[in-house]
């Protein structure tokens, strides 16, 4: 094994490994491990575990692994660094390798490949959001999905476990209730630190000798009344030429002011922080790392993980001391220098007490890694995770479920940190509302000039990825009403943004002639400048459904894609199995209404007869169909349906909770009542006999005492020792994907137009 490893790693990293992570490849990943900053925890998270998963010696190791960094960290340089490692061992066609942090914590591709193995790269608030099923990154009915693979067949390696604040209990306690209430497949943690364990977290692993690099240590006197300003001046006369420098202040705001002053005196300097679009945090983090500039890099504590980057200084404000030891390991990182000078100052609103009297002790002195690593420096325990009950009343994810996604950020972040968790904003050019308004003055600072605005047309399309700009929530508070817009949840129309609506991960789009954005400062909310908007990546070709699919050969080839998703996943007992496979078979029976058929065949001059689960794309677009009932739920229609045929409360469970709207309440929509989600108390549905036997006959469906009842049996399924959340949701997961694949056998481009006839355009029939 070891031989191996050392080949598998070199042809990864280049390098020979280090003995401890020969043998984490050799022994699996332990609780804890302890080792000093640049002693290659990177490669040691994901390396072994890749290395024993392909190997297959333990079958027991998990297929997917979740890397998480601390919320405020960039985790892009990571997430390339594991990329090419894959390249270079020509895993990328086997190993899925996505990023959970940031902008791309919403690409979700990585829900629809549950057997492969994969390795998921992202920050504590969106992956531990996602894990207690209020993912900020997550719509509200995907979060089902991700909760359901996140606590199964996964190892999660947290990195830098002090940095995570309550994430730290909170990731304590859910691998604890995993143990208990158990989950359909072995699911564990390894914790990673810089410094000493408080935490008692038992199975460790300690990696005393670190790179004997050196940084010593001096203090800033800074005056307090003119702190940005001395600081600044300190920072310019510390700069060696020739070298980098890296100062690391605990606020943006500083940082934009710190970046202003040393710009202006000539040095070349980056601002670098999370809040800029794609292109230019990629442009911003490339030039930041490159070797031997003359560059003074100025950031947010963005820097302290994630990040391979050193300085020969490193100035840097008071910070509790997990934070100041990650700070530490940015100067002299890989002894390149004979010695690197760590300077350090305290902020105007003071500082970690604790950090200030070890820094005060050691005043001159050039330290090692070894010794931060081993220093005794107390700091205070997170307050402790969610409970079993805390979990459970989390596991509704419906809109109005009395669990608003606020609930879960207490076991997240800080209550003083909420304010920088990232809302994703676009630029846009629309009209103004009165013709020529002006768009203010072209300068970088200043009062924003208030633009009225008509604000997106219907049709205006969500914004791609590359336009995407994450951005402070407590900053996007002080935008001036209407200046924001989103896309309403219920009728999928934008309006202007409500405060309700500011939560993490939200997307929002702005007038691009109100600023707010400078490509070398990311987001800067007092800039009037008009945003150039970001060139979108090119829409994929138009694809859809390219035949009429019958309900019948629907439910049949979703039930032939769950059982083969099934023989690729570790072995459910019998009755869960079968209880997949039955609600694959069953999960589109209430598409048999009349609302939903009339809306497959709307518009369609062809449409054959029978009962259909899917219409086919025409060579022309059709017009909006408007539903008389706009908040129609076909799963709802099924879950009646199964129970009154006293189908097994799992299988009818399962089957209504395929969308992620139908789960443990059911509730009306909007202004929709009497009706619940679209259907009537009273409706009729046809007979429906399939292919393999089952007969349905024609029913009419009760809804006035559906949700109380169908709540009381949601609720017995998650306290059945059998089943309870971990595997519950798991299971919705596979149908929900079979669902995917199954619609996807008959997905392609739409057929072209006819041509134009000589006597004029073609006419629809």
């Amino acid at each position: 094994m070891t031989a191996e490893f050392e080949t598998f790693t070199r042809t990864a990293t280049g390098y020979t490994p280090y003995p401890y992570q020969s043998k984490l490849a050799a022994d699996g990943l332990p609780a804890l491990l302890q080792a000093p900053t640049g002693a290659g925890k990177t490669v040691a998270a994901v390396l072994p575990w890749l290395h024993r998963r392909l190997a297959g010696e333990d079958g027991d190791t998990p297929r997917r692994l979740v890397l998480v960094l601390p919320r405020q960290c960039l985790a892009d340089q990571t997430f390339a660094r594991v990329g090419q490692w894959l390249e270079r061992l020509d895993l990328t066609g086997e190993v899925g390798l996505h990023l959970l942090g940031g902008i791309a914590a919403q690409e979700g591709a990585w829900r629809r490949r549950p057997e492969r193995t994969a390795i998921l790269i992202g920050t504590h608030d969106m992956v531990l959001s996602q894990a207690l099923m209020r993912g900020y990154a997550d719509t509200r009915t995907m979060a089902p999905v991700s909760y359901g693979l996140l606590h199964t067949d996964t190892q999660w390696v947290f990195d830098e476990l002090h940095l995570l604040g309550p994430g730290l209990s909170t990731g304590i306690q859910l691998q604890l209730l995993r143990e208990q209430l158990g989950t359909s497949a072995a699911t564990r943690t390894m914790w990673m630190s810089s410094t000493r364990d408080p935490a008692g977290l038992g199975d460790a692993m300690h990696v005393p000798d670190g790179p004997e690099t050196r940084r010593r240590i001096t203090h800033l006197d800074l005056a307090v009344e003119r702190y940005p300003a001395a600081l600044t001046e300190a920072v310019a006369a510390a700069h060696v030429p020739g070298t980098r420098t890296i100062v690391v202040l605990n606020s943006l705001e500083r940082a934009r002011a710190v970046h202003a002053g040393l710009a202006a005196t000539g040095l070349e300097v980056l601002l670098l922080h999370p809040y800029f679009r794609a292109s230019d945090r990629r442009r911003v983090l490339l030039a930041a790392t490159e070797h031997s500039r003359d560059l003074v890099v100025v950031a947010t504590p963005a820097v302290e993980v994630g990040l391979d980057l050193s300085s020969r200084t490193l100035v840097t404000e008071l910070a509790p001391w997990a934070s100041f030891v990650q700070r530490a390991g940015r100067c002299n990182r890989h002894g390149e220098h004979p010695e690197g000078d760590l300077l350090w100052c305290t902020p105007a609103e003071g500082g970690d007490a604790a950090t200030a009297r070890w820094l005060t002790a050691h005043e001159g002195r050039a330290v090692t890694p070894a010794e931060l690593l081993a220093a005794r420096v107390d700091e205070p325990l997170p307050p402790p995770g969610p409970g079993r009950e805390d979990l459970l009343s989390l596991f509704d994810s419906a809109p109005d479920s009395g669990t608003a996604a606020a609930t879960a950020d207490r076991w997240i972040c800080e209550p003083s940190d909420l304010a920088a968790l990232p809302v994703l904003v676009a630029w846009r050019a629309w009209e103004p509302a009165t013709p020529g308004t002006p768009a203010g003055p072209a300068e970088a600072t200043g009062p924003v000039t208030p633009v009225e605005s008509t604000g997106p047309a219907e049709d205006e399309p969500d914004p791609s990825s590359a336009e995407l700009c994450p951005v402070p929530l407590g900053e996007l508070r002080n935008l001036p009403a209407g200046r924001a817009w989103l896309r309403d949840a219920l009728d999928g129309r934008w309006r202007p943004a409500r405060p309700s609506d500011l939560q993490p991960g939200a997307r929002l789009l702005l007038d691009s002639r109100t600023g707010g954005y400078l490509p070398d400062r990311g987001w800067t909310l007092a800039s009037p400048v008009p945003v150039p908007p970001e060139a979108a990546a090119p829409e994929r070709p138009a694809h859809g459904c390219t035949s009429w699919v019958s309900l019948d050969r629907h439910l049949q080839e979703t039930a032939d894609e769950a059982r083969l998703l099934l023989a690729a996943l570790p072995e459910l007992p019998t009755e869960l199995y079968e209880s997949v496979i039955r609600a694959a078979r069953y999960h589109d029976l209430g598409k048999c209404h009349d609302a939903f058929q009339e809306k497959l065949r709307a518009g369609r001059t062809d449409p054959p007869g029978g009962l259909l689960a899917k219409s086919k794309n025409g060579a022309h677009p059709l017009p909006p169909y408007r539903s008389p009932r706009p908040y129609f739920r076909h799963e709802l229609v099924s879950a009646l349906m199964l129970r009154h045929d006293g189908h097994h409360p799992l299988v009818a469970y399962l089957a209504a909770a395929h969308h992620g709207h139908v789960r443990m309440t059911v509730r009306p929509r909007g202004e929709e009542e009497p009706l619940l989600l679209g259907v009537a108390d009273g409706d009729r549905t046809p007979p429906v006999t399939l292919s393999t036997g089952e007969h349905f006959p024609a029913r009419t469906l009760h809804t006035a005492t559906f949700p109380e009842a169908w709540t009381e049996q949601a609720l017995a399924l998650l306290g059945d020792p059998g089943l309870g959340p971990f595997r519950l949701a798991f299971l919705e997961t596979l149908v929900r994907v079979a669902d995917w694949r199954a619609s996807a056998r008959h997905d392609g481009p739409p057929p072209p137009p006819a041509p134009a006839s000589p006597a004029g355009p073609a006419r629809r029939a």
